[in-house]
C-alpha cells in the first residue's frame, strides 16, 4: 500500500510539472454590433451582426523550449458569429488559422492554414482597423485571407525589416500548379514609422487565371494620433478565378487618420477612392467616421458611420471584419451604414 501511495504521488508530482512547464495559451475576441445600413434601391436594413472591428474566434496557442535556440509553435483559431453562437464555416473546426511550427534566431517555419499577409497588414493601413463600415480598402478589395496547405517562413526583425513568403500546395495531379499560391510580404517599422507591401497570387484550378492582390502603404505616429496611407491592387472583381477578366484591376486609395482625445478616446475619418481600370468607370469613393473608447485593457465601445457612392454600374457595399449579408445597393448607388459595437478580448 506505501509503495502504491508513493507511485501515485509521484505521477500526480510529474504530471505537475508538465503542467507547469507547458506554455499554452487560450485566447479570444467577441465583438458585437448593432448595424444599420441604406442602399439605393434596396431600402434599409436594421441587424445585429458579429465582428464589425475584430472578428470574434476562440483560439489556441503554445510554445515549447526544445533547447540551443529553437522552439516549437503552433495556432488554431476557431471564427464564430457571436449574435448567433454558430460557427462561421461548419466544415472546419479551425477555420482561420492550423498550423505548427519550428522557429530559432534565423526565423520562423509554418506548415498549415494561415493568415494571408494582405490580412495582417491591411489592418495597419488606415484608421479602421481595415474593418468596420468605415474601411474603404475593406469595402473594395476581394483578397483572400487566409489559404490551406501553407509553407510559410517569417524573418526575424532586422534594423526594423522583417520578410514574409508563403507557398501554398494546390495539391492536384493536372495541372501541377492549379490552385498554388505564391505570397510575399516586406515590412518595416521603426519609431513612429510603418511601411508595408504585400503580394498574393494564387492560379486558378486549370492554372490558366491567377487571383492577385497587392496592399501597401503605411503608418505614421505624430504623438496625438496616426496618419494612415493605404493602397490595394486586385484584379479578384468577382473574388473567383472564373469571373476575373484578364488584365481588369481595381486600384483602391484610402488616406486617413485619428486622434486621441485622452487615454480612453480616439476619433478618426477617412476617405478613399477607387478606380476601375477597365475604361467602364465602376468607380466607387467613401468618406468615414470612427470613434473608439475603452472601457478597460479588454473592453472597447466603437461606432463608426460611412457614406460609399458607386459609379456607372459598381455595386461595392459595406462590409466588416467577419462575413455579414450585405445590403448591396442597386448598379451604380449608394449605401449609407451607422454601426454601434462593443469588443472584448479575453
Amino acid at each position: 500500500m506505501k509503495k502504491a501511495w508513493a507511485l501515485a504521488a509521484g505521477s500526480l508530482f510529474c504530471a505537475s510539472g508538465a503542467m507547469a512547464q507547458s506554455n499554452v495559451t487560450i485566447y479570444g475576441v467577441v465583438d458585437t454590433y448593432l448595424g444599420y445600413t441604406n442602399a439605393s434601391g434596396r431600402g434599409s436594413v436594421v441587424s445585429l451582426d458579429s465582428g464589425g472591428y475584430q472578428a470574434s474566434r476562440l483560439g489556441f496557442k503554445g510554445t515549447e523550449d526544445l533547447g540551443g535556440g529553437l522552439r516549437a509553435n503552433f495556432q488554431m483559431e476557431n471564427g464564430f458569429a457571436s449574435d448567433t453562437g454558430g460557427m462561421h464555416d461548419s466544415t472546419r473546426l479551425f477555420n482561420r488559422q492550423s498550423w505548427v511550427g519550428l522557429a530559432n534566431n534565423l526565423g520562423e517555419l509554418r506548415l498549415g492554414r494561415q493568415n494571408s499577409p494582405g490580412f495582417l497588414m491591411i489592418a495597419r493601413l488606415d484608421a479602421f482597423a481595415g474593418a468596420t463600415y468605415a474601411s474603404f480598402l475593406n469595402n473594395v478589395s476581394a483578397y483572400t485571407p487566409r489559404y490551406d496547405n501553407v509553407i510559410g517562413y517569417i524573418s526575424p526583425v532586422m534594423r526594423g525589416f522583417k520578410l514574409q513568403a508563403y507557398y501554398g500546395l494546390g495539391e492536384q495531379t493536372t495541372p501541377k500548379n492549379g490552385l498554388s499560391t505564391y505570397m510575399l510580404a516586406g515590412e518595416y517599422e521603426s519609431g513612429p514609422f510603418y511601411l508595408g507591401l504585400s503580394h498574393s497570387t494564387q492560379n486558378s484550378a486549370n492554372d490558366n487565371i491567377a487571383i492577385r492582390s497587392t496592399f501597401a502603404g503605411g503608418a505614421y505616429d505624430y504623438g496625438n494620433g496616426k496618419i494612415f496611407l493605404g493602397y490595394y491592387r486586385g484584379n479578384n472583381l468577382g473574388a473567383a478565378a472564373t469571373t476575373n477578366v484578364r488584365g481588369s484591376y481595381y486600384g483602391a486609395y484610402s488616406i486617413s487618420a485619428n486622434y486621441r482625445l485622452s487615454a480612453q478616446a480616439t476619433i478618426g475619418a477617412g476617405y478613399g477612392w477607387a478606380k476601375d481600370s477597365t475604361g467602364a468607370g465602376r468607380d466607387a469613393r467613401q468618406i468615414s467616421l470612427i470613434g473608439t473608447y475603452d472601457l478597460s485593457k479588454r473592453t472597447m465601445l466603437y461606432t463608426t458611420y460611412a457614406h460609399l457612392t458607386n459609379s456607372n454600374g459598381a455595386t461595392f457595399s459595406l462590409a466588416g471584419a467577419a462575413p455579414i449579408t450585405k445590403n448591396v445597393p442597386a448598379s451604380g448607388g449608394t449605401v449609407n451604414g451607422i454601426q454601434f459595437g462593443i469588443r472584448h478580448l479575453f
